[in-house]
């Protein structure tokens, strides 16, 4: 029965998020029956066996058990010269209940016919999408044995165990599975997040999906149709896709929250945290700190200036940044419009006196405007750290989105 209505379900589940029926009350039911599966596979017991006799390649047979300890199912890992591979060959109704089993767990395991019996197979990636301990523990000492016996070396070794601490470098934003990876060109490092659809029609699917949560096509994400045998795809353009996402994960969103936890476990584990980190910064801190009240001395000029309020004026679609501070009981103010040049720069221009330096070295937490008079220019790293400010700091950084192009100015 389990088998039965997994399989039914994945069936009814890959046509609706082909078809973009997100909101229909089927697919709604789908998902809470998807739960429930879920949840039982996830009470399962797994336990493995390490197999290594003389003369054989070592393997590994993972069982898993019921709450009563009885197998209700199995399947055996391998080495196949390049690869790791997990295969299982039987009938038909224990092929079909591995594969729900797998597929609950995240591997995507199909049971299919060969000859007179059925099989499921998972590769490397599948095998290190389960990330059950117990599972990860036993691919583990597979590749230990592998190493002792000589099998493999010690650079596939350690490859090997990169990847299965790291799982695969999928992350699913808004219902679409999208692959993470570092580019590294000379001495530039960026991230990619894209989807490479296979049709135009899960092409269209993952683009309302995006839509439909509030991602802008060519401010958040940008996409490209399949089309006459050319690959398409939905890349997430950096940084205001991420951006989008804390945004969302601060509005209570789950599985925004999800999919950024996601991107830290992928970016911890495959060695670019610090440039994940600078993409997100400016959204993580984004309206943290409430700047009046904030009190700001030059006791060499006897100077003392209170905040008294940061906020963002629309003026021609560009943010006019306004700034109220008291000295001496007299309320003063000043601002400066944001603007991008032709060549993609993002500045504002400023007049400043003893008064609005000290105040701007506060706010931008940039010591060099200290003691600075006349006009000087602000740049995207001055707009982040007004971004910092409550009932600021989105209004910059959407704007931010809009008007940058699809590389980041970091």
């Amino acid at each position: 029965m389990f088998a039965t209505a997994w399989a039914e379900l994945s069936r009814l589940w890959r046509f609706g998020i082909e078809n973009g029926l997100y909101a229909d009350h089927i697919l709604n039911k789908l998902n809470h029956i998807r739960r429930y599966v879920e949840n039982y596979a996830n009470k399962l017991k797994i336990e493995y066996e390490l197999y290594s006799l003389p003369g054989v390649d070592p393997r590994v047979k993972v069982r898993f058990k019921d709450e009563r300890g009885s197998e209700v199912a199995h399947i055996n890992i391998r080495w196949e010269g390049e690869s790791l591979r997990a295969v299982f060959n039987g009938v038909r109704e224990k092929a079909e209940r591995l594969a729900s089993i797998l597929s609950a767990f995240g591997a995507g395991a199909e049971a299919k016919k060969s000859g007179e019996y059925w099989y499921v197979q998972l590769t490397t990636d599948s095998i290190t999408a389960i990330r059950r301990k117990e599972w990860l523990e036993a691919v583990k000492a597979l590749v230990e044995e592998l190493h002792k016996r000589g099998v493999i070396n010690e650079e596939q070794r350690d490859r090997l165990l990169a990847d299965i601490n790291a799982g695969p470098n999928v992350v699913e934003i808004a219902s679409v599975e999208m692959s993470v990876r570092q580019k590294i060109r000379g001495k530039s490092k960026t991230l990619e997040v894209v989807y490479k659809p296979r049709s135009p029609t899960a092409f269209n699917a993952a683009v309302k999906a995006l839509k439909d949560a509030g991602f802008v096509e060519g401010v958040h994400f940008t996409a490209k149709k399949p089309e006459g045998g050319e690959e398409g795809h939905v890349r997430l353009k950096l940084p205001a896709g991420l951006w989008r996402l804390v945004e969302l994960r601060r509005q209570g969103v789950d599985w925004a929250d999800k999919a950024l936890r996601r991107l830290e476990e992928i970016a911890k584990a495959r060695g670019f945290s610090n440039l994940l980190e600078e993409y997100l910064r400016p959204a993580m801190e984004a309206e943290t700190v409430d700047p009046r009240g904030l009190v700001v001395e030059d006791a060499e000029k006897g100077i003392r200036a209170v905040i008294r309020d940061v906020r963002v004026v629309r003026e021609g679609g560009r943010p006019r940044v306004v700034v109220e501070y008291e000295v001496n009981g007299e309320t003063n103010s000043f601002s400066f419009i944001w603007s991008v040049t032709t060549g993609g720069k993002v500045m504002a221009q400023v007049w400043l006196n003893d008064e609005r330096a000290l105040v701007l070295t506060a706010l931008l937490a940039d010591k060099a405007i200290r003691g600075k008079k006349g006009h000087m220019t602000l740049y995207a790293k001055h707009l982040f750290a007004l971004a910092r400010f409550k009932g600021v700091g989105w209004q910059l950084l959407r704007w931010y989105a809009e008007v940058m192009r699809e590389s980041a100015e970091l």
